[in-house]
């Protein structure tokens, strides 16, 4: 047998810190049965110090935590929401998606009072991915109010966003800069040696006999915590189907099988790989500085395809052509007009959807 026990990673640990099992015993998640799973190093040390220490009376209006996705954000939110419930202190934790299916079902359904006696009377409130507002006006206007309403009730806010800037453009003039008014906490991507110390703790946790080279092509291979996680749960899922241990040469074999089915998948990156074989012109002019009509026609096309696709906001495609949201609007726009006009871009525009049989 390659692994023994239930899986339970609840310790926090930077360096020689440590947080006690007690004390964590008490920040249990998803209604009491898995807890905190947190890894601390250089990349997260100050969102973490910062959320660790956090005090209702004595923090900013608004506290921003931003960074690329599978970092920990969403932890640290539930962490403080846990922490705060422990206190008393009246908090809503919530994401932007939520915050958008509910406020639209309350305007349908004559339910708005009690909607906004739920979000403008708390004392905190906690709201995750708030990238996921993009482009819904009438959200984000009672955002704005909601902001309002709870700042100036004594209230405080903190909030997280999936980027590598804290960019909130998409929200308005007014509501970004009062977001931006706080404190503003980046968390970086975590190194390739620190992804490393933390698949060894992760395995260590969940009593996971593994060949520690494993460990190593996964940080090479991975530049955050959720994937890296989530490829270990995969490879020990396919070792007890192959009945093989946890090897070197089971992951390889693993691997390469994954890499068979990455390659189809409908994922942003291949996309942009065929869009850039479709259009004859390499992927790092696709992805470049080149503007090129040919460079920006493809662009365009490639925009448009993982919009439709991928259903991923516009400051999310943003990142994979290291440009801003309001250039992925216009090229998505742009593209949509040349696709009703120019049969041949249609043709290559469905080689492409062909491709992932969309």
């Amino acid at each position: 047998m390659f692994r023994q026990g239930r899986l339970n990673y609840s310790t926090i640990k930077c360096d020689n810190d440590s947080v006690s099992q007690a004390t964590l015993s008490q920040l249990s998640l998803n209604k009491g049965e898995a807890r905190l799973n947190w890894f601390l190093s250089e990349f997260n040390i100050r969102a973490w110090r910062l959320i660790k220490n956090y005090e209702a009376e004595k923090a900013p209006a608004v506290t921003l935590i931003y960074g690329p996705r599978g970092i920990g954000k969403s932890a640290l939110l539930r962490y403080l929401y846990q922490h705060i419930k422990l206190s008393n202190e009246e908090s809503i934790c919530t994401d932007a998606l939520s915050f958008a299916r509910q406020y639209a079902y309350a305007a349908q359904n004559n339910k708005l009072n009690s909607f906004r006696q739920r979000y403008r009377s708390t004392r905190l409130l906690l709201i995750d991915d708030l990238q996921f507002f993009e482009g819904k006006v009438k959200t984000i206007e009672e955002l704005h109010y909601t902001y309002e309403y709870v700042i100036g009730n004594g209230g405080k806010m903190v909030i997280t966003l999936e980027a590598d800037l804290p960019q909130l453009e998409f929200l308005g003039e007014q509501l970004g800069s009062r977001f931006l008014s706080g404190v503003v906490v980046s968390i970086n991507q975590p190194l390739k040696n620190e992804l490393e110390r933390f698949l060894a703790e992760y395995i260590h946790q969940n009593h996971l006999f593994m060949d520690k080279l494993v460990l190593k092509i996964i940080a090479e291979r991975t530049d955050n915590l959720a994937d890296a996680v989530r490829v270990i749960k995969q490879f020990v899922q396919f070792a007890e189907s192959q009945q093989d241990e946890l090897s070197l040469q089971c992951f390889q074999v693993y691997w390469n099988n994954e890499e068979r089915k990455r390659d189809v998948l409908v994922d942003p990156r291949n996309i942009i790989r065929i869009a850039a074989q479709t259009m004859g012109i390499s992927g790092e002019e696709l992805v470049g500085p080149s503007q090129k009509p040919r460079v920006n026609e493809a662009r365009q096309l490639a925009i448009y395809t993982i919009r439709t696709l991928c259903e991923i906001s516009y400051p999310a495609i943003a990142y994979y052509f290291n440009r801003n949201h309001s250039t992925m609007i216009i090229s998505y726009k742009k593209m949509q007009e040349k696709l009703t006009k120019d049969q041949e871009l249609n043709k290559k525009y469905k080689i492409i959807l062909n491709f992932f049989k969309a």
